[in-house]
């Protein structure tokens, strides 16, 4: 079960919000493809970058309120994607899918980069080039009520209790692999696992201290528990570029290193935890 959270190969045909017509166009627009050397061509005379994100991770991305023009997306890594398209002189254009679709979708070069908050598997890495690293993941904590009469302080304390994770994420891989006497619950994202221990229906959820010490802010009625999960953080977050574009991916890595040396990414992390706390519903 560790091994599919980290990412499966076994997934379908990738779908997009829209319709892409670098992918689906014919005639004209084929020859033109042709002729470019690579895909960074393409990119540049095409004026956009198509980039896979899947919208249900607070807070690399995530749905927000409805608008006019429909449900809008915000994130870290939606941040990332439009300065890179702008670093790239083009427009950024986002394909919002499940993360299983956005991984077969840059494997089958139907999209040019993705963007999932995701570590660099080796599976991961047959479907794709993985850039540089810009995010290195914190202390893995998790957050409980603190009106609780029981207070745990090591992984075994937990054994028979239930614990919130959203799918596909290194939470859950790390609750999978060091709670194996607990009940493990996978939500669609970060936002449903606070709401479940908020209401009491898990004991406890899995979360990076970041993101968790935001939420305590806005909920006083939690905290985070001195249970200890190990982490090795060797590997940071990295996107990925469809495989052998050279030429895309070193552009793409020269603007990550100019992302780093200005720390954006962290200022976009901040931005981002505050927007998806104001989407957390109130409770009576």
């Amino acid at each position: 079960m560790a091994a599919l959270l980290a990412g499966s190969m076994l997934v379908s045909t990738a779908g997009c919000s829209h319709i892409i017509s670098s992918v689906s166009a014919s005639g004209e627009n084929e020859e033109q493809r042709s002729a470019d050397r690579n895909r960074l061509e393409t990119v540049q005379r095409e004026g956009r970058l198509v980039i896979g994100v899947s919208p249900d991770y607070a807070p690399f991305a995530f749905e927000i309120k409805e608008t006019k023009e429909g449900v809008s997306c915000a994130g870290a890594d939606i941040a990332l994607g439009r300065y890179i398209a702008e670093k790239l002189g083009v427009e950024a254009e986002f394909c919002q899918m499940e993360f299983e679709d956005c991984m077969a979708a840059v494997a089958e070069g139907s999209v040019d980069l993705v963007l999932l908050g995701m570590l660099p598997e080796e599976i991961r890495g047959n479907m794709m080039d993985f850039t540089d690293t810009y995010y290195q993941p914190g202390d893995q904590v998790l957050l409980v009520k603190s009106n609780r009469d029981d207070r745990w302080k090591s992984l075994e304390d937990l054994e028979g209790k239930t614990v919130a994770a959203q799918y596909g994420s290194l939470q859950a891989q790390l609750a999978v692999e060091q709670l194996p006497g607990s009940y493990v619950t996978l939500t669609e994202d970060a936002s449903e696992a606070l709401l479940m221990v908020r209401v009491g229906s898990v004991d406890g959820a899995v979360l990076e201290r970041e993101l968790a010490e935001d939420m305590i802010k806005e909920h006083a009625e939690l905290e985070i528990s001195p249970v200890k999960l190990s982490f090795e953080q060797e590997k940071g977050v990295v996107g990925g570029v469809v495989k052998g574009e050279t030429e895309l991916l070193e552009e793409v890595n020269d603007i990550l290193a100019d992302v780093s040396e200005q720390h954006l990414y962290l200022e976009w992390l901040d931005e981002a935890n505050r927007q998806a706390m104001e989407q957390q519903p109130a409770i009576r």
